[in-house]
């Protein structure tokens, strides 16, 4: 019997091609053709047209709350509503190494400012503040930074002081040290970003925070085979000391997909 996915074919391909996971492309053959089938459905059809072999590798797991990693990726062109212009666009993501469970905020600069902003917001969002913070892709500016300009160091060592965190920048090829929050700038690139467009930053902003509860938060961890959401909700959380009380800062919390798809959302902050 003929796959009800094969009339998509070539859709499928384009989306591959453009380097889109099976989810999103479930979601955007639902979204764009009415496409009534199952996800495993799509995923049986990938899987044929790209058989593939498993590669070894190593996995360095961590105590709840004992460690987050970092780390800027290129999320394409946004249009900015401030300028009226479309801006090259970055994803900050912090990914805990223990749930998985991750904090993601397009920005349009990688400078000090923004770099300790995300930092703040990333542990409002976790209600907390991890024992250390692994500094991963040594290709964002920002990040290099860290390591080799002064200024930044100092500037990242008070905010770490502040919040009571150890900074631990990655070593240069050791894979093994740094996956969770590489992995996590692809699937942030390859399930929420690929094939979509968003109105401006400020709607992609919107819409990744609850992405990240309601299908990056509950899906099915290639590597714990469980829900980051409910990991960090049952385990990781209460591992996680509080910001300090005095910080200036803006409270993020956390927003269900109801609340953010009416015309009245907005995110404290």
């Amino acid at each position: 019997m003929p796959s009800t996915v094969a009339p998509f074919r070539d859709r499928i391909v384009d989306l591959r091609a453009r380097g889109v996971e099976c989810r999103a492309i479930h979601q955007i053959l639902r979204d764009e053709c009415g496409f009534g089938g199952a996800y495993q459905s799509v995923y049986r059809f990938v899987r044929r047209l790209e058989p593939r072999t498993p590669a070894a590798v190593v996995r360095v797991e961590t105590a709840p709350g004992e460690e987050a990693q970092v780390d800027f990726g290129y999320a394409g062109l946004m249009h900015d509503p401030r300028s009226g212009t479309r801006r090259k666009a970055w994803a900050f993501v912090m990914t805990l190494s223990f749930s998985r469970y991750s904090y993601v905020e397009f920005v349009f600069d990688q400078e000090v400012a923004t770099w300790l902003r995300c930092h703040r917001r990333a542990f409002e969002w976790f209600g907390g503040v991890p024992h250390r913070v692994v500094v991963d892709n040594l290709k964002a500016a920002i990040v290099k930074a860290v390591l080799y300009d002064p200024v930044v160091q100092r500037a990242y060592r008070e905010c770490a002081e502040h919040y009571g965190f150890l900074i631990s920048p990655c070593r240069p090829r050791t894979p093994e040290h740094k996956g969770k929050v590489e992995q996590g700038v692809h699937y942030v690139a390859r399930n929420f970003l690929a094939g979509r467009a968003w109105r401006d930053i400020v709607e992609a902003n919107e819409r990744v925070l609850v992405w990240c509860i309601e299908t990056a938060g509950r899906r099915i961890h290639g590597t714990t085979k469980e829900p980051p959401l409910a990991r960090f909700d049952e385990i990781e959380q209460t591992t996680l000391p509080p910001a300090p009380a005095h910080s200036r800062s803006v409270r993020i919390t956390r927003m269900r997909k109801s609340s953010i798809a009416s015309k009245n959302r907005n995110t404290s902050g």
